[in-house]
């Protein structure tokens, strides 16, 4: 949205607003400049009198403060005199299709409003579901003779933010044990003493692995889809239409496609489907993409693609109608770019200079399908060796730990849920202001012996009084024990260090029942030694959520 002159607004007829949440329920970073804009006293009530909108937002509702951006953005335009098309759409990613369960209703539901209210001319129909037109130029030509290495330039080397700095792999060890079956790392990268803050977050593109790659030439080619991985890509924009993203700006070859650009690891919504379904020329294959378009097939595409995870590559392998008539510009529509994954440092700028370390739980699973399903970016960390060398930026994060030392604070963290309060209880050590009484962990995991992570360093910290430390281990007897279960097992030591108004509560992890479940935690704690009422002991946590003193973070 920031891209866009805001100033603008008060002269258009029609706009329609998609925006997530992120953090507490904040505006994501590239819409700030635009809500700060909005908010202004000065804009009159009828600033936006001629405005048509609809907003949808894309949240998850895991957290406490769900779809808040969308919420105040689509209050704000009827405040300043906007009109609005339809109601709010919520997207979830809790759902079993994710936001496309929301989304993808409230969108066919908007083109519907958008035809009564600029009605086409009798004489033209709309566009059917499964016409696709590609979204750019697309021009190819194939450079001979010349041999592709795999340490060629990025495609994102000329174009990469001015905070992305290069990291060395330290070290790449192995944190659970070997008979464990999920392998957590503990990445250690060497910087060149760039700063950052407990609770900031890394950035980073992962690259596709080669095995990945040649499934996808080959499924090509078996579909007489002949693109040599030496044929140069130039991508311009259709006038007025979609902008053309910075690393397609430069002429790419398609290896550099494959390894740094398409999501090969995907798996396809929807919209897949109306471009497969264009493709084919097969009655049965257009039946089958057009069941999984359609409001009615919602469930059928969850069976085949959303819940095996089945991959768009594995798709085009079901489909070779369709498949042998991709064109260069349409892989373009097939597959999503390679996002830029996050991760919380585990390091502290204080106790581990020139350094930043991450947790990483390494994704593999099976489903019904025979082929292990891998996670693109845990694995590409896995495989990286000391002295490799990858490009990085950090920003702000989610949580925003307090200033004061004498402040207490309550972390809540199973897994690699830790990993930013592994930088915080490191920066309080390294400042000399760590101690069991302003420094508390809920830690959670299967086993000691299988995936206690960080264990010797915690258990230090706790033998020299520096730190509380409540360890749940699910796994360890015959019956579960989980966080929250730990927290009510110490609720005289909880509610002491809840009572006190500068005392912060931190809770990560999975988005499943766990925040809720630590949440009611709290509020039992409230109400058996607080002798709140259990309406008083939901509106004393609601209070620390409105002044950010009760923060949480999830992950899928």
């Amino acid at each position: 949205m920031d891209d866009y002159n805001v100033e603008h607004l008060i002269n258009e007829t029609c706009v329609i607003f998609v925006c997530s949440t992120t953090g507490q329920g904040e505006e994501p970073e590239n819409m700030r400049r635009f809500w700060r804009f909005l908010l202004r006293k000065s804009l009159s009530k009828d600033s936006l009198i001629n405005l048509r909108f609809a907003v949808l937002g894309l949240g998850d509702s895991s957290y406490v403060k769900f779809n808040f951006a969308a919420k105040r953005l689509n209050k704000r335009l009827s405040q300043l005199g906007g009109n609005c098309l339809q109601p709010i759409g919520l997207g979830d990613e809790q759902h079993d299709l994710g936001r496309d369960a929301v989304a993808n209703p409230w969108i066919d539901s908007l083109w519907n409003k958008l035809n009564e209210v600029y009605p086409l001319p009798k004489s033209i129909k709309p566009l059917s579901r499964t016409n696709i037109v590609p979204r750019w130029n697309v021009k190819t030509k194939l450079l001979e003779n010349v041999v592709i290495k795999t340490s060629q330039q990025s495609i994102y080397y000329s174009t990469k933010p001015e905070t992305e700095f290069t990291v060395k792999v330290l070290d790449n060890i192995r944190e659970t044990s070997k008979t464990h079956f999920q392998d957590v790392r503990l990445l250690r990268l060497q910087t060149e003493g760039e700063k950052y803050l407990p609770g900031d977050i890394i950035i980073l593109r992962p690259k596709n692995h080669l095995d990945q790659i040649k499934e996808f030439e080959r499924i090509l080619q078996e579909n007489q889809v002949n693109i040599d991985e030496n044929t140069i890509f130039s991508v311009s924009q259709i006038t007025g239409d979609v902008p053309v993203p910075n690393p397609l700006k430069y002429q790419v070859t398609f290896r550099q496609l494959c390894e740094e650009y398409f999501d090969l690891t995907a798996v396809p919504r929807r919209y897949t489907f109306s471009v497969l379904g264009h493709l084919t020329d097969n009655e049965l294959e257009r039946e089958k993409c057009n069941e999984f378009i359609s409001p009615e097939g919602q469930d059928a595409m969850y069976d085949y693609a959303t819940r095996p995870h089945r991959t768009i590559v594995e798709v085009l392998q079901d489909f070779p109608h369709a498949t042998k008539n991709i064109t260069h510009d349409i892989l373009f529509e097939i597959f999503p770019p390679i996002k830029p994954r996050d991760f919380s440092i585990a390091s502290s700028f204080k106790a581990h200079q020139n350094e930043i370390h991450i947790l990483v739980a390494i994704v593999k699973y099976k489903t019904n399908l025979k082929k292990e399903r891998m996670g693109l970016c845990s694995n590409f960390l896995a495989g990286l060796k000391v002295g490799d060398k990858i490009s990085v930026w950090t920003k702000k994060g989610t949580f925003q730990f307090p200033k004061e030392t004498d402040s207490p604070v309550i972390m809540v963290g199973p897994g690699t849920g830790m990993s930013a309060f592994r930088s915080y209880i490191h920066e309080r050590v390294a400042d000399g202001t760590a101690t069991k009484e302003n420094l508390t962990l809920f830690f959670g995991c299967r086993g000691e012996k299988t995936d206690f992570l960080c264990k010797e360093e915690f258990l230090t910290f706790e033998k020299e009084n520096k730190l509380n430390l409540f360890v749940a281990f699910s796994r360890d007897q015959d019956y579960k024990i989980y966080v929250q279960h730990k927290i009510k097992d110490n609720m005289d030591l909880v509610w002491n260090l809840l009572k006190n108004e500068k005392c912060h509560v931190y809770v990560a992890g999975s988005s499943k029942s766990m925040p809720q479940d630590v949440r009611s935690a709290f509020v039992a704690v409230c109400i058996e030694k607080g002798g709140l009422t259990p309406d008083s002991a939901e509106e004393f946590i609601a209070n620390m959520e409105k002044y950010n003193r009760y923060q949480q973070e999830t992950w899928f």
